[in-house]
């Protein structure tokens, strides 16, 4: 890869990273908010969970960032704007989540969404272990991953990405907030159909992959 195009894959990142790290900022101000009304929890459980809760978001946004700074270049990739277009939606989605009321500290729903998040999270940071640099907002291919999480499910990073934003949406428990989640999984479905048919094109054995594999839960979809 020459300078000139490490700068222009740097710059096309850029955008991404920016927006994720604004809800970053305003994550951690709302902790820093939090703590600050509350300084001395002690052995104040529920205070505990609300703030593990809000942690736990910050965490799933440093996973992403960390993914979307890393990424290779892809090899393909659609040239009409419409899974473009899909695919900042539901990145767009995601955070539209955390723009909406929270709802009142809970104990036991705070406990349950840190819980759910920090899940997703970990889920993640496995799978972009297994895929190295090949992490994509776009439906592209970079290169065939099989190997790992890969082996059984076709998309194990958009399972961690729906399981931690079910634990976004805990926090919140609104009519809008379950409005956007529903829009969002739909949006996520189509996206894996499109990448799938972006890695059918580039790579000769993923056809094969397919037949023996899952799209997100072995056994079941």
């Amino acid at each position: 890869m020459t300078p000139l195009e490490k700068l222009y894959d740097g710059l096309m990142r850029l955008p991404i990273v920016l927006f994720e790290m604004v809800f970053l900022a305003r994550e951690a101000q709302g902790i820093r908010r939090l703590v600050a009304a509350h300084p001395y929890f002690g052995d104040d459980l529920s205070f505990a969970a609300t703030l593990f809760a809000r942690l736990s978001v910050v965490a799933f946004i440093v996973v992403l960032i960390v993914l979307h700074l890393g990424r290779l270049r892809p090899v393909r990739k659609f040239s009409n704007w419409l899974p473009k277009l899909a695919a900042l939606a539901g990145v767009l989605l995601t955070y539209l989540i955390l723009l909406t009321p929270r709802s009142p500290a809970d104990p036991v729903w705070d406990a349950l969404s840190a819980g759910v998040t920090i899940a997703g999270a970990v889920l993640a940071m496995l799978a972009a272990l297994d895929l190295g640099r090949s992490v994509s907002v776009m439906p592209e291919a970079r290169r065939l991953v099989v190997e790992g999480l890969y082996h059984r499910i076709r998309h194990p990073l958009y399972l961690a990405q729906e399981i931690a934003t079910i634990g976004f949406f805990l926090q919140f428990r609104s009519w809008q907030a379950a409005v956007i989640l529903l829009v969002l999984f739909a949006i996520q479905l189509r996206r894996m159909a499109w990448e799938e048919q972006i890695l059918a094109e580039a790579f000769a054995d993923y056809a094969q992959y397919r037949r023996r594999s899952w799209r997100l839960v072995p056994g079941v979809y």
